[in-house]
């Protein structure tokens, strides 16, 4: 399997259940070193083309085949959309939209055998928050296009899994590109997260809605 974001607060503790079940993990991100357990880490940008295929064929010359990709990576902004810059929105947007989209794309017709693709989305794909507007966008466009992608995709026999958590500890907001984070409550741990995902995946579930971590509080 390909976790790309895979150092990220999330795509960590991933990464790590993924070890625990016994996968073979090949993971990718803008980091340099890997987040340890994974068979081979491949640093690489998910905004750039040429690094996208180059971290794809390494996954595929490590693994033979990809069954399982899931894209944990991703940035947040905040700010009301009158006061961001038009490049500031572009980065949010390749990065959190377009660069998914594109690796999805890229690996889909890879998947012969069939295979799954586990988007994490996030929250802000069924509920708005105040300046969150660009970030908004950009989640909200790729969950309904993970939602196209499974329809298209589904004769093939790739799945695709949309994953909507609701505030994690993942320290992202600490971290924004732009703007500052509200005051957040208490958000669930990204190990939990991270199990509930995998029942998703070892199950049949195609849309993990934000109540259906409910468990994991």
């Amino acid at each position: 399997m390909l976790v790309f974001g895979g150092t990220g607060g999330l795509g960590r503790m991933i990464t790590e259940a993924a070890v625990s079940r016994g996968a073979c993990v090949v993971t990718s991100s803008r980091s340099v070193e890997g987040p340890g357990g994974e068979q081979l880490h491949v640093p690489g940008d998910i905004t750039s083309s040429d690094d996208r295929e180059r971290i794809v064929d390494a996954a595929l010359e490590e693994l033979g085949r990809l069954d399982i990709v899931i894209i944990a990576s991703g940035v947040v902004g905040f700010g009301p959309v009158d006061m961001t810059r038009s490049d500031a929105m572009q980065s949010l947007v390749d990065i959190d939209l377009v660069g998914p989209l594109a690796l999805c794309g890229l690996v889909a017709p890879m998947m012969t055998d069939g295979g799954t693709i586990a988007v994490i989305t996030g929250a802000v794909a069924d509920t708005t928050m105040l300046g969150t507007g660009v970030y908004t966008a950009a989640k909200a466009g790729l969950s309904a296009a993970v939602a196209v992608m499974a329809r298209d995709w589904r004769r093939q026999g790739v799945r695709c899994i949309d994953i909507r958590p609701p505030h994690t500890e993942t320290g992202l907001s600490d971290r924004p590109e732009f703007g500052t984070a509200p005051k957040l409550g208490a958000g669930l741990t990204p190990d939990a997260v991270a199990e509930r995902i995998w029942v998703a995946i070892e199950g049949d579930e195609s849309v993990l809605a934000p109540s259906d971590f409910a468990a994991t509080l």
